[in-house]
This record gives C-alpha cells, sequence and structure tokens, in this order.
C-alpha cells in the first residue's frame, strides 16, 4: 500500500483522494471480517476507549481516520466532480451530501 500520509487539502488530487480510498478499502475489510465488526462501529468503541490497546486496533483506526479524512476531503470537492459528469438537469446543491 502506498504511503497514506495526512496531506493538506490543496496539496491533494481528486485522484489521489480516489487511489487512497480504494487502497484503503481491502485492508478494513480484512479486519472487518477477522472482528466480525464493521469499521464505523469499531471506531466508534476505539474513540470510547472502549478496546484493548492492540497493533491491529491502532492500525485500523488510523486506516479508518484516513478513510473519513480522504472522504471528507472529496465532499468538499464534489462539486468538481459533478461539473465533469453529463448530468441530464441540474441538482440541488446537497443532493449528494446529505448523510
Amino acid at each position: 500500500m502506498k504511503n497514506l500520509s495526512h496531506k493538506k487539502h490543496k496539496d491533494i488530487t481528486l485522484n489521489e483522494i480516489m487511489d487512497d480510498l480504494q487502497s484503503i478499502e481491502p485492508k478494513l475489510l480484512e479486519y472487518e471480517k477477522k472482528y466480525k465488526l464493521l469499521s464505523p462501529y469499531f471506531y466508534k468503541l476505539y474513540q470510547a476507549g472502549k478496546l484493548e490497546e492492540k497493533w491491529d486496533f491502532q492500525n485500523w483506526a488510523g486506516l479508518y481516520d484516513i478513510k473519513l479524512d480522504r472522504e471528507r476531503e472529496y465532499k468538499e470537492r464534489l462539486a468538481e466532480v459533478l461539473d465533469g459528469l453529463p448530468l441530464t438537469d441540474s441538482i440541488e446543491e446537497d443532493f449528494l451530501i446529505k448523510d
């Protein structure tokens, strides 16, 4: 896996964001399968200090933290992506961002 250091928002391209997200996903799935726990639930437990200190958990949390960071960066730049799509009609500003 390539270096996934925390780059500043303006220093990272959309392609790098996509590359990072795609390279993180298989490792997250590996941990989810190993511990039978989806990453969002694991991360909540980890952040609350409910899990033992283990290398796996530290690594998993780090990867998930990078994923969340890249997803935030992607959402901030979603307009760039939409500008390049052949949309049939305009969309509301928050159409795709509703959580």
